[in-house]
């Protein structure tokens, strides 16, 4: 209810949907202190003093196999060098997982067929993907430049 005795259409549709019944509770006051208990925005992105990136773990269960830990990274990574690795004539198996929606890590596994270890398959990918992108930003910028040119001189020709 407002001040003056009526209720809102917004109100009474929160009001509804949250199944309460009667007034709706007071609002907070600014004396009123609010616990944020939300890590920071760098946390999921900044290495901790003497955390470190990536932790291997050797599979036990399948030869030639480990599991990789990435640290502060999610599916766009993930996905990338898991999609690299397929691509890898040694490589047998590539799958990654994100184990809690909540932190910012993800678990690569690996299996080769012996002729090269998981790390060096992992590091070869890494690489590759690095000279893909670098591709990819050339041709990106060189195709903003000549549509830029274009678009100048199209508006120069008016």
């Amino acid at each position: 209810m407002s001040a003056f005795g009526f209720e809102t259409a917004t109100s009474g549709m929160a009001r509804e949907r949250a199944g309460r019944h009667g007034p709706l509770p007071p609002r907070r006051s600014e004396n009123m202190r609010h616990v944020d208990d939300r890590p920071d925005v760098y946390e999921a992105i900044l290495l901790a003093p003497g955390e470190k990136k990536i932790d291997v773990e050797i599979d036990t269960r399948l030869p030639n196999a480990a599991i990789f830990t990435f640290h502060k990274e999610d599916h766009t990574l993930g996905n990338l060098i898991r999609a690299r690795l397929l691509k890898t004539p040694n490589v047998i198996f590539a799958a990654y997982k994100v184990p809690h929606p909540l932190t910012p890590n993800f678990e690569l596994r690996v299996q080769t067929d012996g002729v090269i270890a998981p790390r060096q398959a992992v590091i070869n990918a890494s690489q590759a993907l690095i000279k893909d992108l670098g591709i990819l930003s050339r041709e990106f910028t060189k195709e903003y430049e000549l549509a830029k040119a274009a678009r100048q001189q199209q508006n120069g020709a008016e």
